[in-house]
């Protein structure tokens, strides 16, 4: 094939699965994939008939696949979280010689994680596993030399083993495989150690420790909890399966099917082609990574629900308990409620163990120091970082700015919603009020398109994505969000 026009006739003869595997971003042939990539740019609108599905046949070529793969992962998490609540239901509190002993139920809860972690990451779970061993081991021995530095001693273990498998012992697609494992183990036994270090919780035994970070409700997809309450949920019993856990179940198994369908489907494949504006392209490709996300969080919240846990971040309204909001997310109010609507319990977590006592240093230097922390527990990754630096940015921005716009205009328009009595003569309700809310919930889009374009299914996703991806990525749409924010940093300082 010399030329293009020789590829014509060649592309005729090529099998419609090979194209679709190049769109998937599957390894082919070089030759073939250069001449595809040339085919595309030169053809794109035929390139693009070639994709075109109508529903009927979307549903049989990805739906249904997708869905299958799905249920394949949940569901034998989903039964191993349901007999462990059926087991653990069993013991009587204060009754162990009636019931199971609790030791025996810790050992179940790690049993059941090590086999979740076994049917999802295979003989990769293996890096779980050492890391939980290797913290134990820290953890027991400064708690004997100096309990009050457990939690710093923990963070420094965590944040050293993270890295050296990142750079050197962890084969770049098999650690990118576990990196969300490993983040719920890494907030699991910080949060633990820096409780055992300010008197809050004792020091955990081996069995109760095990029990706690590899509990299989929480252990492959989160969400993280406190060891109180995993603690509370070995106390509940069979009334705590009433109708209303039931529909709670239910409604998070469904939405987060619903989710992984809209994101690898309906979105990409469907809704918005590849021919559009580039701008649209962005929102698209991060509306499918948070759709992506929404899947995570909703079977988390099933396996959790399942198991009988609760999580302490959502104590003053148990039945609206949630992993994430994503209506807060996809029609926000701003950048300050993304990120806490985006995961409550990382958010929880955050707060709790970075942001408060770090505030004694000052408001931004906490907000780094928070946005450094979550960057460290998903490891040295260039784009994850770029992206949470510039969010925790933008959110600080937004925030002060709103909030002298708040003052300078005695209304509501601070990035989180005023309470009833907040006492501003402008209140939520005045028109020019709602208008600027708006505006700025726009703005928060806008900028949500931007922040994550990156994440798409190219070929790196499997692996992560490189420093030069980003950039690019960034580059092709002129950094304009960096700009827009720079200059609203610039008016804040002015006004």
């Amino acid at each position: 094939m010399e030329s293009l026009e020789d590829f014509d006739t060649y592309y005729d003869e090529i099998d419609e699965e090979l194209i679709q595997a190049y769109l998937n971003g599957e390894e082919l042939d070089p030759e073939l994939e250069a001449y595809l990539s040339q085919y595309q740019k030169e053809y794109g609108q035929e390139y693009e008939e070639i994709t075109s599905y109508s529903l009927s046949e979307l549903g049989e070529s990805c739906m249904l696949p997708v869905l299958t793969g799905a249920l394949k992962v949940l569901l034998p998490l989903l039964a191993l979280s349901f007999i462990f609540k059926l087991v653990s239901n069993l013991w009587k509190p204060g009754s162990d010689e009636v019931g199971i002993p609790r030791s025996f139920l810790h050992l179940t809860s790690a049993l059941f994680g090590v086999l979740a972690l076994h049917l999802v990451f295979s003989r990769d779970m293996l890096y779980i596993l050492y890391c939980c061993c290797l913290v134990y081991i820290v953890f027991f021995v400064v708690h004997l030399l100096c309990r009050q530095y457990c939690g710093i001693a923990v963070s420094t273990f965590i944040i050293i083993y993270i890295i050296s498998c990142e750079l050197y012992l962890v084969e770049e697609t098999a650690w990118h495989k576990v990196r969300g494992a490993q983040i719920i183990l890494s907030m699991k036994v910080i949060g633990l150690a820096f409780d055992v270090s300010n008197g809050a919780e004792l020091m955990p035994s081996m069995s109760e420790y095990l029990g706690y970070v590899l509990c299989v409700g929480t252990v492959i997809f989160g969400p993280w909890v406190s060891y109180q309450d995993y603690k509370n949920m070995l106390n509940q019993d069979y009334k705590s399966m009433n109708i209303w856990w039931i529909i709670r179940v239910v409604n998070s198994a469904a939405f987060s099917l619903i989710c992984m369908i809209y994101s690898t489907c309906l979105l990409t494949n469907w809704l918005i082609p590849n021919s559009s504006y580039k701008w649209i392209l962005a929102y698209r490709d991060a509306q499918s990574f948070r759709f992506s996300h929404y899947f995570v969080s909703f079977a988390s919240e099933t396996t959790a629900l399942l198991c009988g846990l609760k999580g302490s971040f959502y104590k003053d309204n148990e039945s609206s308990w949630s992993v994430s909001k994503p209506q807060h997310i996809e029609v926000p109010r701003s950048l300050v409620e993304v990120v806490t609507y985006w995961n409550l319990p990382m958010h929880y977590w955050l707060k709790t163990y970075v942001f408060k006592p770090s505030r004694v240093f000052g408001t931004f230097v906490a907000v780094i120091l928070t946005y450094t922390a979550s960057s460290l527990l998903h490891g040295l990754n260039f784009q994850l970082a770029a992206v949470l630096f510039s969010l925790g940015f933008y959110s600080y921005v937004e925030f002060v700015f709103r909030n002298k716009l708040s003052r300078i205009f005695n209304a509501c328009i601070q990035a989180k919603k005023c309470p009833d009595d907040c006492g501003h003569d402008n209140t939520s309700y005045h028109p020019l009020v709602l208008l600027t809310n708006m505006c700025f919930g726009i703005l928060a889009m806008f900028h949500l398109a931007y922040l994550g374009l990156m994440f798409d299914s190219s070929r790196e996703q499997d692996k992560g994505y490189t420093m030069e991806h980003t950039l690019q990525k960034w580059a092709n749409l002129d950094y304009t969000s960096h700009w827009v924010v720079l200059g609203t940093y610039l008016f804040y300082l002015i006004i």
